[in-house]
């Protein structure tokens, strides 16, 4: 408690939400009964949950919950070293606690009817999609990591190992029936209200063939469903020809996750995007997208703090503040919208490191970002007629699919009354 404290003492104009969200993605959450339970009716939300569901007897714990007071969506991490708890009050409902001060009452989207039905071919529901909110539908026309296969997977990635544990153990295919996506979304379609629809895979060496995926997979959606407001895809850094493919099927986002900026780094870190694409060449698909898809509309993520691990050669802390900011207006004079996640250590193909950085470099990341977009006249793009205000449309600001970054934040509660 103490520590959080010091975070709102040294951030007094920063929204409270926002420092939480920020923490607890830093921190984690501790497991408890009443996290527990709430598990048994939450929704899936992402491959990582999607696949722990498949492989185990009892539901996992919710991969996130929503501030009641302002619909504040904050991934969760099990970290049993975590001060944040959520916890049952005495009036029933659930509510966060740092300690024992708390913090306002949170819930769970709540598992759509849908995942507990079959397709025609008798496939799960629930192992095809993946529900982000209320309204948001994720799926994934590639469950597959070809770099991971070679040795060559990002190094902070964990998705890439969880995908081959799918293939390995039988449960998931690693290239979906675009066919059996579809069924499924209709069905979906018939118990939730989809306005928003993402898009979003594994990763091959030849990217006309993933990109070919990807199509595949919206065509057969959109002649099974009426267009919902935005179809954003997550991918690798696609050519021009393949993104005019992919607008003209619908899609109205694009992101491109460079997820490290340093040029140093890179191959070190993407190997098999270094490869398969390059960062030169990565970055000039990104200027492309925006000729394609327009101004905000188009994204780049990055895993924030990971280029200042605490191993020799990589950057310091304030090396590596510095170098996102410049990277991030560098992106953004070009109509590209930079975010980033909070880096979670763990050991992947050997990468061993410590802690990431504290919040407080993550805080200065977020408000450093949130200024340079400000300075540049990026919000209105998003829809963001005023600070305070949720966005009009989802898109790349939706803050129910990017639950795992606070970014999303700040033009949502800075003035919000």
């Amino acid at each position: 408690m103490k520590y959080l404290e010091k975070l709102l003492n040294e951030f007094p104009d920063t929204p409270r939400n926002i420092i939480l969200h920020a923490d607890i993605l830093r921190r984690g959450m501790k497991q408890n009964p009443d996290l527990t339970e709430a598990g048994e009716t939450a929704c899936i939300t992402g491959i990582s949950t999607r696949l722990q569901s498949l492989i185990s007897d009892s539901k996992p714990s919710p991969s996130m919950f929503h501030f009641k007071a302002d619909e504040t969506s904050v991934d969760i991490k099990i970290d049993p070293r975590s001060p944040y708890e959520i916890r049952k009050d005495g009036d029933g409902q659930y509510h966060l606690f740092c300690g024992d001060e708390k913090f306002g009452e949170v819930r769970f989207t709540k598992r759509p009817s849908y995942t507990d039905k079959k397709t025609s071919d008798g496939e799960s529901c629930a192992a095809l999609l993946m529900q982000r909110g209320p309204f948001c539908i994720l799926v994934s026309p590639l469950d597959f990591c070809a770099y991971y296969s070679k040795g060559e997977a990002c190094k902070y990635c964990v998705l890439s190992a969880a995908m081959d544990i799918g293939i390995k153990k039988k449960i998931l295919p690693p290239v979906p029936d675009h066919r059996t996506i579809a069924e499924a979304v209709a069905m979906a379609t018939e118990d939730i209200n989809l306005k928003d629809l993402k898009i979003c895979g594994g990763a091959l060496y030849d990217t006309k063939k993933e990109a070919h995926y990807y199509k595949k997979c919206l065509e057969a959606i959109l002649e099974r469903i009426d267009p919902p407001e935005e179809i954003t895809i997550f991918s690798q850094a696609f050519d021009a020809e393949d993104q005019k493919d992919l607008k003209e099927l619908g899609a109205t986002n694009i992101l491109f996750n460079m997820e490290v900026w340093n040029e140093r780094l890179w191959p070190e870190l993407l190997p098999g995007k270094v490869k398969a694409i390059g960062r030169e060449e990565w970055i000039n698909r990104l200027i492309k997208a925006v000729e394609i898809f327009g101004r905000g509309h188009v994204g780049s993520g990055f895993v924030g703090g990971f280029e200042c691990a605490p191993r020799p050669g990589f950057l310091s802390q304030d090396e590596a503040l510095n170098s996102y900011l410049e990277g991030f207006e560098f992106l953004i004079e070009r109509g590209i919208v930079p975010w980033f996640t909070v880096w979670t250590a763990f050991s992947v193909g050997g990468f061993q490191v410590d802690d990431p950085p504290p919040t407080e470099f993550y805080l200065r990341l977020g408000q450093g970002l949130h200024e340079l977009l400000e300075k540049h006249g990026v919000y209105p793009d998003l829809g963001f007629s005023r600070m305070g205000v949720n966005p009009p449309t989802l898109g790349l600001y939706c803050y129910y699919c990017f639950s795992m970054t606070f970014t999303r934040d700040y033009p949502r509660l800075i003035g919000r009354k």
